[in-house]
């Protein structure tokens, strides 16, 4: 008893230096009030280091930060203490949370607690990630940030959340190698715990990361200790989401995606890789890639025409759904199942939202005008359900190109010993995405909304135009462009089930 209450006393004189060096890194130096802050909130996270080797019973160790919440609420009433806090004006309640998020941690980790197990170790993680990971993001943030973003009204910054997901790997790292063993696996697992630990403090307002960051982290330690198929996926869909995210932002600053566009597509992309691997998710880039540069191509040549289109030019969240939705379910079945067929379908998914984006893309540059299959009579570039002879021929080299990724995924997985050759891959997944462009022409030209809008003198697929409501004169009025692609690749999918 003796012994845990020295350390207590201890571990609560050992904040008290921290407090002091602080003060006097503040008054001889010319430091800012964020880089004292940030230097007592990584100095005092080793308060659990302390604690872990001097206290045994944890009783003995709620103490000092039960003390630290009612004392740090007091500061931030009375802005006592100066290096701890941003000002009367702030609203800022991180100093009170984050020995909330210490006693929360203790009565989850510590011998006799809600874990059932001495896990200090793990709440040491917690508590370090959220000192050093959620401290130098700050200090990053604030000096080197220039690639800014906002959350929930809370401004931060590229540079800030990857140096958070730095210090948290390395935290991850050293601790787990120390207590369970420098294996593959030990950085396999750093890693998921970087990857949410950085997302969560980035979603996480007005100070709340104090309390959702260390106890988030130690909880995902936890589960990815104990479950390893709850590993496998998390560490998969966590190399998803950093290749979806970096992509899907180079897109939104070169304005090929819109902001929910790109959030949308890093969700879709963390799901297809933590669900079919490298092999959904090649052929989803390639397809993203191709349409973004073919977007682009010519484009003031196609000024004219692409204003009759629903949407241009920048491609929201709805349209990464209507693109690539179909072929996420086919990928979740995929995973669900292990039936290789799913991949067959995904591949035809993909293609046929390639071969659509090819054969629109570049068929509006074909100097004859399209060919209508409601009328079969030539009619104005740019109208639903019209096709020329380019743009077939576009949209069967787009389904060719995602073929050849389709099969080459099938001969660097070894799918094809499941029954699937590699040729054969290929030759379905052209034909299938062929197919879907024709379905989605044949839609377009029979049930998709078309309206007579006054401001453009023509047809068009908008339903408004500079505000005036334009008069529908053929198909429905729900059905628009990104329900018409939706429908035409699962139908395309749906049509090689009897084959496959």
């Amino acid at each position: 008893m003796f012994g845990d209450m020295a350390g207590v006393i201890i571990s609560i004189f050992f904040v008290a230096i921290v407090l002091v060096i602080s003060e006097l890194i503040r008054k001889l130096g010319s430091f800012n009030t964020e880089f004292t802050r940030k230097f007592v909130h990584i100095g005092v996270s080793h308060w659990w280091l302390v604690a872990m080797l001097l206290i045994k019973d944890m009783r003995y160790a709620l103490v000092p930060p039960i003390i630290f919440v009612f004392l740090n609420y007091y500061s931030y009433k009375k802005d006592l203490i100066k290096i701890i806090e941003r000002g009367k004006d702030s609203s800022d309640l991180g100093t009170v949370y984050f020995p909330i998020s210490l006693i929360v941690l203790i009565l989850l980790t510590w011998k006799g607690g809600f874990l059932g197990q001495d896990l200090r170790h793990l709440g040491l993680l917690g508590t370090l990630i959220m000192g050093y990971g959620d401290g130098f993001a700050a200090v990053v943030g604030q000096n080197f940030g220039r690639k800014k973003y906002k959350i929930f009204g809370n401004e931060k910054s590229i540079e800030g959340s990857v140096a958070m997901f730095c210090f948290a790997f390395a935290v991850s790292a050293t601790i787990l190698g120390i207590f369970i063993g420098f294996e593959v696996n030990t950085l396999r697992m750093s890693f998921i715990i970087a990857v949410l630990s950085a997302l969560t403090e980035a979603f996480t307002p007005f100070g709340f990361d104090n309390l959702t960051v260390p106890i988030f982290s130690t909880l995902i330690a936890y589960f990815l200790l104990k479950d390893s198929p709850v590993f496998l996926f998390a560490y998969m869909a966590c190399i998803g989401f950093v290749i979806s995210f970096f992509i899907a932002y180079a897109a939104y600053r070169k304005e090929s995606l819109t902001l929910d566009g790109s959030v949308g597509a890093t969700l879709m992309g963390t799901l297809m890789y933590a669900t079919s691997g490298i092999f959904g998710s090649l052929m989803m880039v390639v397809f993203f890639l191709s349409s973004s540069f073919l977007s682009h191509f010519k484009k003031d040549k196609k000024k004219k025409v692409a204003i009759q289109f629903d949407k241009t030019g920048r491609r929201d969240i709805m349209q990464v759904f209507a693109n690539g939705g179909v072929g996420l379910i086919h990928s979740i079945l995929y995973y669900l199942t292990k039936n290789p067929a799913y991949l067959v379908f995904l591949g035809i998914s993909v293609a046929a939202a390639n071969a659509d984006t090819w054969a629109t893309e570049l068929g509006i540059l074909n100097k004859k005008d399209p060919i209508s299959l409601r009328t079969f009579k030539r009619v104005e570039k740019g109208t639903s359900g019209a096709i020329s002879l380019f743009g077939t021929f576009s949209a069967l080299a787009g389904s060719m190109l995602i073929g050849v990724f389709a099969a080459f995924g099938f001969f660097f997985l070894n799918v094809g010993e499941l029954g699937f050759e590699y040729i054969q891959t290929f030759q379905l997944v052209t034909l299938g995405g062929f197919f879907g462009s024709i379905i989605d022409s044949i839609l377009g030209a029979t049930v998709q909304g078309v309206y007579y809008s006054k401001e453009l003198e023509g047809e068009t697929e908008k339903r408004e135009c500079n505000g005036k409501p334009n008069v529908l004169v053929r198909g429905f009025s729900f059905v628009n462009n990104d329900l018409v692609n939706f429908l035409s690749i699962g139908i395309s999918s749906i049509l090689f089930l009897g084959i496959i």
